[in-house]
């Protein structure tokens, strides 16, 4: 499915497979929504509300490209899974944190959309309950993306696994 959705040649005019667009679509949802959640956070000091604006559109973006890594992974694994040096449990335990990671994503995409439409205005009732929650889910799923990317890179990255950096 996302095969067809995103077409990019490289410059040998071949298509950008499955394993490219994963590699490069999965960077995105950890630095976006890290970023994200500094300027929410730093919205909370200087009481801004385009900074909580924009985080929250950074979670919403983040919470996007989540779907794509993960819909790409799939693709990805076919390709990578017959490879030397790549194991089936290092792709399986990617997997499952992906999984997990995708499902605090999704929770923070419509915190995104929560934020940007019925908590637009800080005078509603529970606003700052949602922005301390919204934080502290934020925290766990970036830690998950982190951890997913680093699984991530045990897949190919032998040099981790072996302590030899």
């Amino acid at each position: 499915m996302l095969n067809l959705i995103i077409k990019t040649r490289n410059k040998k005019g071949d298509i950008m497979d499955a394993v490219h667009i994963h590699l490069v679509a999965n960077h995105v949802p950890v630095i976006l929504a890290f970023s994200s959640l500094i300027l929410l956070i730093f919205s909370l000091f200087n009481n801004k509300k385009d900074y909580r604006n924009i985080a929250f559109a950074g979670f919403l973006i983040a919470a996007v490209f989540t779907f794509i890594s993960f819909e790409s992974g799939e693709n990805a694994e076919d390709v990578v899974e017959n490879l030397a040096g790549v194991t089936h449990d290092a792709i399986e335990n990617h997997e499952h944190a992906a999984e997990t990671a995708r499902w605090f994503m999704l929770v923070i995409g419509v915190a995104g959309i929560a934020g940007l439409t019925y908590f637009r205005d800080d005078k509603k009732r529970g606003f700052r309950l949602f922005l301390y929650t919204s934080i502290v889910i934020a925290l766990i799923a970036i830690g998950y993306l982190v951890y997913t990317g680093y699984l991530g890179g045990l897949i190919r990255h032998t040099e981790l696994v072996s302590g030899s950096l």
